[in-house]
């Protein structure tokens, strides 16, 4: 599902090592027809927007960039190698790899030639279209959905798409006793041996498509490949092996509406965890976490401050330990902790720890200043304390400066000094 809003986002080139479980819903099995598709996007989160929606089938392809509203955030200008430019009055999107200005398009526009080359290249699939897509995050077919919610293109992409399909899934089930990492990038690699730029959209609807196009042909009782990519694999194979990791439209959109709910309660604790959310990323990542913890299990900001007004500590103790069973014991105690200090007045809030800014390869607190330093008496720079006695004879229009310590100075009778008694 859709990160939250302030949850650090991961490189898609190497996820985290932790089991990824299928959690799609499945189609049953009829005739479809399967369509690789992806998403470039401004971030992660639902309110986010899609820079460039592309698409690819053995026999056609889609590609178009849509003009965001806001900027592309900096990991994804990275990721994508995209950004928005500001040209006075205008804005344009800039493509990185090549160094020119992209073609675009308002969002509406964009996705009604969207839904209409999927309806144009549905062919005899009567039962509709599988869209694949490769993800870690499942966040860009509810942010897709989203999108055509907005410009009421819901329901004639419905009629026409039945599910999404996660080829991530896919390649985990398949290549568990073989890999470790399932990316995109690895998957390319090991099953396609490619190592194609995975930044636009377009090569990897692409790679995803092939990719689940070599994953078929292991399905064939033959065995007798002709490479990857479109070679002769039955529909019905390809269809039988892809349906449990296909994810209805219909799911999606009941997702997207238990996401939302889980936003509004995730977003009342906002006065509690404000400051930490404004820390450092590492902070403010864990902070998030916590947040999350008492969203996923129905606890919201009215319930534990009623809590607190009952029985104070003990009583937040009590709500937390009979509604979160899937916590660690350091969680609940931090939980408890920022909980406890936040509804005490006679405590202090937690607060994130003071940050610490580097200077001439030092550590220092932003309040310190350079004068607090004392100053070293070995620096040529600094002045001498002590005062130094100068001496100047006149021999023959030739002054000699002597200073006490050092070797005389010959200069020239223009530059003489006072004599000083």
């Amino acid at each position: 599902m859709v990160q939250s809003e302030h949850n650090v986002s991961e490189s898609e080139d190497s996820p985290p090592m932790m089991e990824h479980k299928n959690l799609a819903k499945g189609v049953d099995e009829g005739n479809y027809k399967l369509i690789g598709w992806a998403a470039d996007t401004t971030g992660r989160r639902l309110i986010d927007e899609i820079c460039q929606i592309a698409a690819y089938t053995s026999d056609n392809q889609f590609s178009q960039y849509i003009m965001p509203f806001s900027d592309i955030r900096l990991l994804y200008r990275r990721r994508h190698s995209i950004r928005v430019m500001n040209m006075g009055k205008y804005r344009m999107l800039k493509d990185m790899r090549t160094n020119k200005f992209v073609k675009t398009k308002s969002e509406i526009s964009a996705l009604t030639d969207f839904v209409q080359w999927l309806e144009n290249n549905r062919g005899d699939a009567k039962d509709g279209i599988i869209l694949i897509f490769h993800e870690f995050h499942k966040s860009t077919p509810a942010m897709l959905l989203e999108s055509l919610r907005r410009h009421n293109l819901s329901e004639r992409f419905a009629a026409v798409v039945k599910g999404f399909a996660n080829s991530f899934s896919l390649s985990q089930a398949k290549c568990a006793n073989t890999t470790k990492s399932f990316s995109l990038r690895v998957m390319s690699k090991v099953l396609l041996n490619r190592d194609d730029d995975l930044s636009s959209a377009v090569i990897r609807a692409q790679t995803c498509f092939d990719i689940v196009m070599h994953l078929g042909q292991s399905e064939r009782p033959d065995l007798e490949s002709q490479g990857s990519g479109d070679a002769n694999i039955s529909n019905e194979l390809l269809i039988k092996m892809i349906a449990p990791f296909t994810n209805p439209v219909t799911a999606e959109e009941d997702e997207i509406k238990e996401f939302k709910v889980l936003l509004d309660r995730q977003n009342t604790f906002k006065p509690v965890f404000g400051a930490l959310l404004k820390a450092t990323p590492t902070e403010r990542q864990h902070a998030s976490h916590l947040r999350r913890l008492l969203a996923e299990n129905n606890i919201d900001y009215e319930k534990v401050k009623v809590a607190f007004e009952s029985s104070a500590k003990d009583g937040l103790e009590a709500v937390l330990k009979a509604e979160i069973l899937n916590a660690k014991e350091e969680d609940m105690n931090e939980l408890l902790e920022i909980l406890d200090c936040f509804f005490d007045p006679e405590k202090k809030a937690v607060q994130p720890k003071p940050r610490f800014y580097q200077n001439n390869g030092r550590f220092r607190k932003k309040s310190e200043s350079r004068s607090d330093k004392p100053m070293n008496k070995n620096n040529n720079n600094n002045v001498k304390e002590e005062s130094i006695e100068v001496k100047a004879e006149v021999e023959d229009e030739v002054v000699t400066v002597k200073i006490e310590g050092e070797a005389p100075i010959p200069q020239p009778a223009a530059a003489a000094l006072p004599i000083i008694a």
